[in-house]
């Protein structure tokens, strides 16, 4: 009997972890595209637990949702395909009309908008609303602008030199060697600090940035616009964010 109590108390203690993983909360798989620029995504690689502003806010609505989360990094090519085969439960930093396949997937709320900006020399012109987009633009490969932006490359009036990314925009611009860029005015913040010879010179188009779910995965649409809609900048976003947001250091 006494061998048979041992051989059930060990079986009991065995099963122990089942009943205390129903205390832990389940996990999303974030993915995020790799080709972010900072603030978006500030830190990835091989051994690395990805950080930075997009997937700061991804977790805060993981989180209001009652899920802990894991973040996987991929090539932008690749996220459509890993969404449709079912390998991610949410995608951090998304716009339908960035997305091959919107109808695929429930977009939540706006967390925050984000504006692409001119960037030039402090001494350049403007580019304002009514001013002829410049004659030579550095921006990057696969990037969307406003309708007037996109005329003018359109019709020829401008030309764009396209980079793999936004910091080698700001770098060609930086060094002289092209006059004007476009970057996110977050990035554009991030780079440039306090010691920048370089100023925004003109806003080029705003988008709405949210987190999206696939339609037939855990997370229903109306679970997700209401946790998304619980998030806000400022009060949300941490310390270390804020001046890429225009934002004043906290004391």
């Amino acid at each position: 009997m006494r061998v048979f109590a041992a051989l059930l108390l060990l079986s009991l203690m065995a099963a122990a972890p089942v009943g205390a993983a129903e205390h832990s909360p389940a996990m999303l798989r974030l993915l995020v595209a790799d080709s972010l620029p900072p603030p978006y995504l500030t830190r990835a690689g091989e051994g690395v637990e990805p950080e930075g502003l997009a997937i700061a806010m991804c977790r805060k609505v993981a989180a209001r949702l009652g899920y802990g989360a894991t973040v996987r990094v991929a090539p932008p090519k690749r996220v459509p395909e890993l969404m449709r085969a079912g390998e991610a439960d949410m995608l951090c930093h998304v716009a339908p009309e960035w997305y091959a396949y919107p109808d695929d997937l429930w977009f939540g709320r706006r967390l925050y908008s984000a504006d692409n900006v001119f960037i030039a020399s402090k001494d350049a012109k403007p580019v304002c609303d009514d001013c002829p987009v410049p004659a030579e633009v550095a921006t990057v490969i696969g990037y969307e602008y406003g309708d007037r932006v996109g005329q003018a490359f359109a019709g020829g009036a401008s030309t764009r030199r396209d980079v793999r990314s936004e910091e080698n925009v700001f770098r060609l611009v930086q060094h002289g060697r092209i006059d004007y860029g476009i970057v996110s005015e977050y990035t554009f913040h991030y780079f440039a600090g306090d010691r920048s010879d370089l100023s925004i010179k003109g806003y080029a188009a705003r988008y709405h940035i949210t987190v999206a779910v696939p339609r037939n995965g855990p997370i229903s649409e109306a679970e997700l616009m209401a946790a998304s809609a619980a998030i806000r900048l400022p009060d949300d976003v941490a310390p270390e964010y804020r001046a890429f947001l225009g934002l004043p250091k906290q004391k």
